[in-house]
């Protein structure tokens, strides 16, 4: 916690406060006041997580100065103390407890938001206290109607199983994300369009000339009729006669549709043929260098070592203790609580900045084979126009980044071309 509020208060100095022309790279395609109100955004944005790091910290010390955590189940254990002891019935009444706690403790991110920050930046419209109190009421009742089935499920799971519980979790998700990668293209993707292959024209021909370049067969390739999204985007995913490029119709000029076809705000937006072509080369070079399978194995083996981390630390008495239970004493869904939110910080965190970083590798690597391909003008006019179709703020501090962004930044990617221009 105390890193993230370092971090972020030295973006919000070094790069916000400082920022205030619009960068060499992006003038041409970004208007100063577009560029001011997502500047004002940012700070907004930023000063909000700052404080709310800083009201978590004090929050959590205050929390295990005072033996939060055992007066919460102490109190979950004398609500149905006329009822029953079995720890499968009081666990869901600890979690609704929970809840409310958790909606209470927002409070002040939520006051300094709308009586400091709005009115310090007016970035956005104001609404009624009670709307804010209803919304917390109706948020608390329903989530229970998935929390209390899902704790119950927890405990009964790990009641049944016994102390090698962990690596059985670890098992389950591992097959789970497998089965995934087969059910993604039937059962999710239609959430968002309808996938189809990639019909004949001029972007056809375009993109297999880059793809014969790589030997990636074309029926492998296709096109998502979005219903709502408006965001461009193509990605790479799956392995053997599961891969495929998926490329999102918002990413094609004014959607591959007729003017008459689209909404106002949808007209010349996307990109010209060619300039899709260099994503796709880009997305081929995660095919060629195998960051699928790469990134898979990455995060199983990442898995495996939260899951034994996790069963040490679940088994261990004196972290009960720690947070002032009773010896003997050791709740199955406190345990999980607090072993996620105190014990593993250290190593998530950790986790968590070679991750991002490994994936942002991916992406420069991508970069330089569209590079290599012969595509890096299209690809660098590519993302100046996906950045000119979807404007935000686009400096960030690079301590920052490297700790938050799972993609180099605009400014970044385009220096690595430029680097890459240079040293060809």
């Amino acid at each position: 916690m105390a890193l993230n509020s370092y971090i972020s208060c030295r973006s919000h100095k070094l790069v916000c406060l400082n920022a205030i022309m619009v960068p060499e790279e992006l003038r041409m395609v970004i208007p100063p006041e577009i560029y001011h109100r997502a500047r004002i955004y940012e700070l907004h944005k930023a000063e909000l997580f700052i404080w709310k790091h800083v009201i978590d910290m004090i929050l959590s010390a205050v929390e295990l100065y005072f033996g939060f955590y055992p007066f919460l189940w102490g109190l979950a254990v004398k609500t149905l103390k006329h009822l029953t002891k079995n720890e499968i019935f009081i666990s869901p009444i600890f979690v609704f407890y929970l809840t409310i706690y958790i909606c209470l403790r927002f409070l002040p991110t939520l006051a300094y938001d709308k009586c400091i920050l709005e009115l310090r930046y007016g970035s956005q419209r104001r609404f009624p206290c009670y709307l804010y109190f209803c919304i917390s009421i109706i948020a608390i009742l329903l989530s229970q109607l998935v929390l209390a089935p899902f704790t119950m499920g927890v405990v009964f799971f790990v009641t049944l199983v016994g102390y090698w519980f962990f690596l059985w979790f670890w098992l389950i998700w591992a097959l789970c994300t497998l089965m995934l990668v087969f059910l993604l293209p039937y059962c999710c993707i239609p959430c968002i369009g309808r996938q189809e292959r990639l019909p004949q024209g001029p972007l056809y021909q375009d993109i297999k000339k880059v793809c014969d370049m790589t030997g990636f067969p074309m029926d492998r390739v296709f096109i998502i009729r979005t219903k709502t999204m408006q965001y461009s985007n193509a990605y790479f995913y799956g392995s053997c006669c599961l891969k495929r490029i998926v490329i999102f119709d918002t990413l094609l000029y004014n959607k591959g549709l007729e003017p008459s076809q689209l909404q106002p705000y949808e007209l010349g937006r996307g990109l010209p043929n060619q300039q899709v072509a260099g994503v796709v080369a880009h997305e081929l070079g995660h095919w060629k260098y195998g960051h699928f399978y790469k990134a898979t194995v990455i995060m199983k083996v990442h898995f495996f070592l939260t899951m034994l981390l996790f069963g040490l630390f679940f088994h261990c008495p004196q972290l009960y203790e720690a947070v002032r239970f009773h010896p003997g004493v050791c709740p199955i869904i406190v345990g999980f609580i607090i072993v996620l939110r105190f014990a593993l910080t250290p190593y998530l965190t950790l986790a968590n900045f070679l991750m991002l970083w490994n994936l942002r590798r991916f992406e420069y690597t991508a970069d330089r084979f569209a590079h290599h391909l012969g595509y890096s003008i299209q690809l660098r006019q590519a993302l100046i126009k996906i950045y000119a179709d979807h404007l935000s703020f686009p400096v960030y501090d690079n301590c920052y980044a490297r700790w938050h962004h799972t993609h180099p930044t605009i400014l970044q990617r385009l220096a690595y071309q430029q680097k890459l221009d240079v040293e060809s």
